[in-house]
């Protein structure tokens, strides 16, 4: 059962990640099992899982609703993941990783540098939520990463909407911007290291929270 959850789980989750479920939309527990072939047991468990993670409020008599985030929210959220890469940051430049321990950060800027050449803007914030991700798993920091890695998933939908409002531009500046860093990583400096993300992170949070309030974008 424990397993069956699980997969749940993930696939609700993923349902809400990807506004297959809205923002304020209604998950029914009775179709959700159908869909996913399953009892209702195991969609309840996962359901209640992820009322306790912020996705969705289970409210009697008014259904399981999808939880938006503001504007507001979403800033708070970026505040607290861009402190955890900084020191994630800093851990790994300390680590001196050769370049081949850094394979997967490699991967992640040369996908995101074709996604760009090829006007591909999902598949670019696929590989930047990748970069991200490996930052802090790279770290060595397990618990960092576990919860790193909680609060994008909670922020992935309203991330991805933001980014997909940014120009050209941004997107190949961040692409630099991610390259250079693992530069630095390399050279093993890692207050510059930690430094350079800090303000990254900081033009990255004006840049995405501001243009969801340009676009008075209240619940995402």
């Amino acid at each position: 059962m424990a397993r069956a959850s699980d997969a749940a789980y993930d696939a609700i989750k993923s349902w809400i990640q990807s506004a297959q479920v809205p923002p304020g939309g209604l998950i029914d527990e009775v179709d959700a099992a159908k869909r996913l072939s399953m009892s209702r047991t195991p969609v309840r468990e996962a359901l209640l899982r992820l009322q306790s993670e912020g996705f969705v409020e289970i409210a009697r008599g008014r259904g399981i609703r999808v939880l938006p985030l503001s504007a507001g929210d979403m800033r708070d959220i970026y505040q607290v993941i861009s402190g955890m890469e900084v020191v994630a940051v800093s851990l790994l430049a300390r680590s001196r990783p050769s370049r081949q321990a850094l394979a997967s950060l490699l991967d992640a800027t040369s996908d995101m540098e074709q996604a760009l050449e090829a006007g591909e803007i999902d598949r670019w914030g696929e590989a930047d939520e990748r970069f991200h991700r490996e930052l802090m798993r790279l770290s060595g920091n397990r618990k960092l990463y576990a919860v790193g890695c909680q609060l994008r998933d909670f922020a992935q939908r309203a991330h991805m909407v933001a980014l997909r409002l940014q120009s050209d531009a941004y997107r190949a500046r961040s692409t630099a911007n991610h390259t250079a860093l693992v530069d630095i990583i390399l050279a093993g400096d890692s207050r510059a290291a930690a430094a350079r993300h800090f303000d990254q992170r900081q033009r990255g949070e004006e840049a995405l929270i501001g243009i969801v309030e340009k676009f008075n974008l209240a619940n995402l």
